[in-house]
């Protein structure tokens, strides 16, 4: 399609397609989303998901009879007579529409049964709904397949990083504890009816104990083998010791890597507290060597709002390296955060939003907010109290590694998770206070459940990250449409 084209046909362009995040913490989307179609055919997008296949949608969308707009999209101009939509009700990812395609949606206003290929179009990007759908709009809380657990290998560390919620030692996990958990770990995904066990090898920094990661490796994979369970690992390190021999084991056994970045050189280096300088360039050029193994890492850069993130060097890298990421705002220890830090965030995202404008990716930007997603609507920021357990190097069971002080039984415990969702409540975003109201609330979920603000009654309201959400949310929409249409050749 040429940009006159564009002009005066409708069109509907369409890309829920979204990095994973490899993050340091209990992700409640672990699983492929597909990818979702636009009017040119599938959009192309870098995921490991199985991609729906366009007539199988169709089908399902002729037997809805009638259908009419959702009750609350999310509009704004991208130049061109294009505007970026999305509903906001229901996130299921950011169309682009032409005007043509727009006079079309407002067809829909009043209830009518699909016609033509537009129509069908909005339909599967969400932005039209059933007619008969249930007035209830609250977004169910999901049945994940898959058990998280948290594997903390070595509690000893190379880094001493200012925000680390880690109290360190010079302790590591042995070789019957790590087994034990990974028993432990495996009953309670039989006995949930988890068809999958995904296991972040993690610290501290894992690598220290990274002999005890091959040993665990094998025996999860012959204990998930034989029971049934599909088995995904990943290695969550700070990259400053990435010896060939791991980058290899790493690669040759599909583990995957989750590198820790700060926003930029100074801010890297100053943060995460060793006596020379050079860390972040020492970082940056073990992940080249990572992708000179075969291996993709994620970048999971922290973004603390400090005077020293001046650019956003890290994004800048990812997207030159075409390598997944996401900001991850800082959870300090303590959970307080002040306005002025929650302001410095803002500012540091739009740095890194003004790489991401300057040089698009092909593959979807609605992942890479902390712990958004704006490609399907979750009613929880993450799996906490869920489908998620930490196991410390002694073998103690907590619901966060950011709680491990405050365990609730060991790997010795015929079914440690059920210990964990007795003991820790991860409300729906429905049930935190004045998140009810909010519009946003099924593309946060509420965020970290551990920095909600305790409200009478034990309940947990707003996250302290909640005005800077809704600050960013509309911009990385306009962002992500944008990159649509620069990914079509449109502007």
């Amino acid at each position: 399609m040429n940009k006159r084209d564009a002009s005066q046909k409708p069109f509907v362009l369409y890309d829920a397609s979204r990095l994973l995040a490899e993050q340091d913490c209990a992700c409640a989307g672990d699983e492929p989303a597909p990818l979702a179609l636009h009017s040119g055919g599938p959009a192309s997008g870098d995921t490991d998901c199985a991609c729906a296949e366009a007539n199988a949608s169709a089908v399902a969308l002729e037997a809805s009879g009638v259908w009419k707009q959702a009750p609350v999209l999310y509009r704004i101009p991208l130049g061109g007579d294009c505007e970026a939509v999305f509903n906001v009700g229901r996130p299921s990812g950011v169309a682009v529409l032409n005007r043509p395609a727009a006079d079309v949606l407002r067809t829909f206003r009043q209830p009518r049964p699909l016609q033509g290929e537009t129509s069908r179009q909005l339909a599967m990007a969400g932005l039209l709904i059933p007619a008969d759908a249930p007035q209830d709009t609250r977004c169910p809380t999901d049945d994940p397949a898959m058990l998280t657990a948290w594997l903390h290998i070595a509690n000893a560390c190379n880094l001493r990083c200012t925000y680390c919620y880690v109290q360190k030692d010079g302790a590591a996990m042995d070789e019957a504890t790590g087994r034990s958990a990974v028993e432990a770990i495996l009953r309670s995904a039989v006995r949930h009816s988890f068809r999958a066990v995904k296991l972040k090898y993690a610290g501290g920094e894992p690598t220290l104990n990274f002999a005890l990661v091959r040993r665990l490796h094998a025996h999860a994979s012959d204990q998930a083998e034989q029971q049934g369970l599909a088995l995904r690992e990943t290695l969550i390190t700070n990259g400053v010791n990435l010896a060939d021999e791991v980058l290899a084991f790493a690669a040759e056994h599909g583990i995957r890597l989750a590198v820790s970045l700060d926003m930029c050189p100074g801010a890297h280096d100053s943060q995460r507290a060793r006596p020379e300088n050079g860390i972040y360039e020492r970082v940056r050029r073990n992940i080249e060597r990572a992708v000179q193994h075969g291996l993709r890492p994620h970048l999971s850069i922290t973004v603390t709002g400090a005077d020293d993130e001046v650019s956003a060097d890290a994004v800048r890298f990812a997207l030159g390296m075409g390598l997944p990421f996401n900001l991850n705002f800082v959870r300090p220890p303590d959970g307080h955060l002040s306005d002025a830090q929650i302001a410095g965030v803002i500012r540091s995202v739009r740095l890194a939003f003004a790489e991401m404008e300057a040089n698009p990716p092909s593959c979807s930007l609605l992942g890479v907010l902390d712990r958004a997603d704006f490609a399907r609507a979750h009613s929880q920021a993450c799996g906490a109290g869920r489908s998620y357990l930490v196991v410390d190097h002694l073998g103690r069971v907590s619901p966060c590694q950011m709680r491990m002080g405050r365990t609730v039984g060991d790997v010795g415990m015929p079914d440690p998770l059920a210990a964990v969702r007795a003991a820790f409540t991860n409300p729906p975003v429905d049930e935190r206070g004045s998140c009810a109201e909010c519009a946003w609330r099924y593309a946060c979920g509420g965020g970290c459940p551990l920095l909600g603000k305790p409200l009478a009654g034990g309940r947990t309201g707003a996250s302290p990250y909640c005005a800077a959400y809704r600050t960013l949310y509309p911009e990385l929409i306009r962002l992500e449409g944008f990159r649509v249409l620069k990914l079509h050749g449109l502007c």
